[in-house]
C-alpha cells in the first residue's frame, strides 16, 4: 500500500502514513507536535501498526539533524565494512559483502568457550548503510575498519567494543597455514606462543556499508586478520525439524522454558555465569549517576525475558519448519538509564519551546548529548547480552528434549532491533533515525514482524522505501490500551482466542490477548510497498511474563 499524506491542521512538515484507518484526535496531537520539533528532518514516517505512546506514536520513524529525543530511543548493532576478509574452512578467504551477496555455504572458524578453534555454520548480511566507523590497528600491521560497537574477544574469551580497546590489549588469535599438500593447519590457541596485540583504535572520517555474520552456535568467528571477533544477537531461528517432534510435548517444553527463563518481574537468584563474565561491567560505573545502586539488581536479570509484549515463541512455518522466537528488551536497568536522560532533556528546554515535554532532545556537540550516547551504546550491549544468553540458554534445553543435547546448525538466523536510533544517510544528509516502534527494513534486510499471542508473525527482507526512511513495522500493534483490554476482554475470550496455542491463559496476561491487536493480515498488506515476505510463522508455544 503506499503511503498517505496526513493533512493534519497546525504541522509544520509532512506526516507519511502507511495506516489505513482513521486517527484518534489524541494521535493527530502528537503526529502534530513531532512535527512541531525544530530538529526535524523532511517527514514524519508512521508505520501501519502505529499506536500511541508517550510523546510520540508507538511505530513512528522520526528523523532528526544533529540531534536526538531519548524518550523515543533505543539501540543498534556493530559491523565490519565490506571488504573485510573472512577465512572459510575451503581454505580461501572471502569479503563480507562477497559472503553476503553470494549463495555459498559459510563455514568460518570460531574459538568455544574453552579457546578450542572449531569450524561453525554462518550466514552473512549487509546490516547498516553509511555507517560511522574506526579503524583497529594490530601489531601484526592489519588494519579492521568496522563501527566502533563492534566487539573483539579478548585472550580471556571475553568482548570489548572497538571503541573501547586500550592500545597493548592482547586479543583472541587465530593462526592458520597451509601445508604442502595445500592442506589448512590450524594452530589451537592453547599452542599459541604469543597473541595480537592493539596498537591503536583510530576514527576515521569516511563511512560505509557494513556487515556481519551470524554464526547461531559460538557466537564469534575469525577474521583474516588474525582475531575473532563477536558475531550479530539473534531472535529467530529456523531449526531443520518438523512439527512432528512436538507431538504430546508442547507443555513440557513451554514449562521448561519458563523454568530455565525467568520471565516478569523475576530475575536469576544468583547472577549467572554469562552475566559475571560479561565485560560490559567494566563500564557500569561511568553511566549516569541514578543508576549507579542498580547494578546488582541488572546483573540478575541478564538472561530473563521480562512482561509486556516480551516472549519465547516455539512457531511453524508453512512449510512446517520449526523455528525459535524470541523478543526481549535490556529490562530495568535500561528502563532506567533512559528515565534519567529524559529527565535531564527536559531541563535543558523551557516548556514554552516544546510542543511536549516528553519531546526534549539533546544537541549533537553537547556533553549531555554524549553523555547520553555513551549510555545507550551500553544499552545496546546489555540488551544484546540478554539476548544471547536467553537464546542459548532457551537452544540447550530445546537440544536435551529433542536431539539428545546435541547442538544442531540452524538454517536461517534473524536479528530484529526496534526502539533504536542510528546516524544513517537520506535524501543526501547524515540524520539520526529514531524508529520507535519500528525496524530497519532496507533493501534486503531480514526482519521480524510479530503479531499477538494467537495470531501469525512474519519474516521478511526489506525493500528499502526511502519515503519511509527504510523503515516498516516491528509488530501488529495495539488497538485498545491494557487497561482496556482487561475491561472488554474475559479469560474466557482469552482461551478461545489462544485456541491451540500452548501458553498462560489466566488473567494475568488478558491484556496480551489477540483481541487488543491489530489484523497482523491487514498490517503486512498495508506494507507491501514496505516489505516482502519471507516465511509466514504460527506459533505453537508461547512463554510470557
Amino acid at each position: 500500500m503506499p503511503y498517505n499524506k496526513l493533512n493534519i491542521s497546525g504541522a509544520k512538515a509532512d506526516i507519511l502514513a502507511w495506516v489505513n484507518h482513521d486517527l484518534s484526535l489524541d494521535e493527530q496531537n502528537m503526529l502534530r507536535n513531532v512535527s512541531r520539533l525544530p530538529c526535524l528532518f523532511k517527514h514524519v514516517a508512521v508505520m501501519p501498526d502505529a499506536h500511541l505512546g508517550i510523546g510520540s506514536m508507538v511505530g513512528s520513524v522520526i528523523a532528526t539533524k544533529d540531534a536526538v529525543i531519548p524518550a523515543t530511543v533505543g539501540v543498534d548493532i556493530g559491523c565490519f565494512t565490506g571488504d573485510t576478509l573472512v577465512p572459510l574452512v575451503d581454505g580461501k578467504s572471502y569479503s563480507l559483502k562477497e559472503l553476503a551477496e553470494s549463495d555459498k555455504e559459510i563455514i568460518v572458524y570460531a574459538c568455544t568457550e574453552s579457546g578450542k578453534i572449531v569450524a561453525a555454520k554462518a550466514t552473512s548480511k549487509k546490516t547498516r548503510a553509511n555507517a560511522k566507523l574506526v579503524k583497529v590497528v594490530l601489531d601484526n600491521g592489519e588494519e579492521i575498519r568496522c563501527t566502533p560497537d563492534h566487539e573483539f574477544m579478548l585472550c580471556g574469551g571475553s568482548f570489548v567494543e572497538a571503541k573501547n580497546l586500550k592500545a597493548g590489549e592482547s586479543l583472541m588469535p587465530f593462526y592458520s597455514q597451509k601445508d604442502k599438500d595445500g592442506f589448512v593447519e590450524v594452530e589451537q590457541n592453547y599452542l599459541t606462543a604469543h597473541n595480537h596485540k592493539v596498537v591503536s583504535v583510530e576514527p576515521i572520517a569516511e563511512r560505509e556499508e557494513v556487515y556481519c555474520l551470524t554464526v547461531p552456535k559460538y557466537h564469534n568467528f575469525a577474521l583474516e586478520a588474525g582475531v575473532f571477533v563477536h558475531n550479530c544477537g539473534m531472535m529467530a531461528v529456523k531449526t531443520p525439524f518438523k512439527s512432528v517432534i512436538l507431538e504430546g510435548k508442547l507443555k513440557d517444553l513451554r514449562h521448561q522454558i519458563e523454568r530455565t527463563i525467568p520471565v516478569g518481574f523475576n530475575e536469576h537468584k544468583e547472577a549467572v555465569d554469562e552475566s559475571n563474565y560479561w565485560n560490559g561491567w567494566r563500564e557500569f560505573d561511568k553511566l549516569h549517576n541514578g543508576v549507579q545502586h542498580r547494578k546488582s539488581k541488572a546483573m540478575k536479570q541478564l538472561g530473563t525475558l521480562g512482561g509486556g509484549n516480551h516472549f519465547c515463541e516455539v512457531c511453524l512455518d508453512t512449510e512446517d519448519n520449526l523455528w525459535l522466537m524470541l523478543h526481549s528488551g535490556s529490562r530495568n536497568i535500561g528502563n532506567e538509564i533512559a528515565s534519567r536522560h529524559i529527565e535531564t532533556a527536559k531541563q535543558l528546554h523551557r516548556l514554552s519551546e516544546l510542543p511536549d515535554p516528553n519531546l526534549a532532545y539533546f544537541i549533537q556537540g553537547t556533553k549531555e548529548f554524549q553523555d547520553y550516547w555513551h549510555d545507550l551504546e551500553w544499552a545496546q550491549g546489555y540488551a544484546m547480552k540478554n539476548r544471547e544468553i536467553m537464546m542459548k540458554r532457551l537452544l540447550v534445553q530445546f537440544n536435551r528434549m529433542f536431539s539428545g543435547g546435541e547442538a544442531f546448525e540452524p538454517e536461517i538466523t534473524v536479528n530484529c532491533h526496534h526502539n533504536y536510533c542510528s546516524l544513517e544517510h537520506h535524501y543526501g544528509e547524515d540524520i539520526f533515525i529514531t524508529r520507535k516502534g519500528a525496524i530497519n527494513a532496507e533493501t534486503g534486510r531480514y526482519g521480524i514482524i510479530p503479531g499477538s499471542m494467537g495470531a501469525k508473525s512474519f519474516i521478511i527482507k526489506g525493500l528499502g522505501n526511502p519515503q519511509s526512511f527504510n523503515s516498516c513495522s516491528h509488530g501488529a500493534g495495539r488497538k485498545m490500551s491494557r487497561t482496556a483490554a482487561k475491561k472488554a476482554f474475559t479469560r474466557e475470550d482469552l482461551e478461545r482466542q489462544t485456541a491451540g496455542v500452548e501458553c498462560r491463559k489466566d488473567a494475568g496476561v488478558i491484556d496480551e490477548i489477540p483481541g487488543a491487536y491489530k489484523d497482523i493480515d491487514e498490517v503486512m498488506r498495508n506494507q507491501s510497498d514496505l516489505v516482502e515476505v519471507v516465511a509466514e510463522l504460527k506459533q505453537v508455544v508461547c512463554v510470557k511474563g
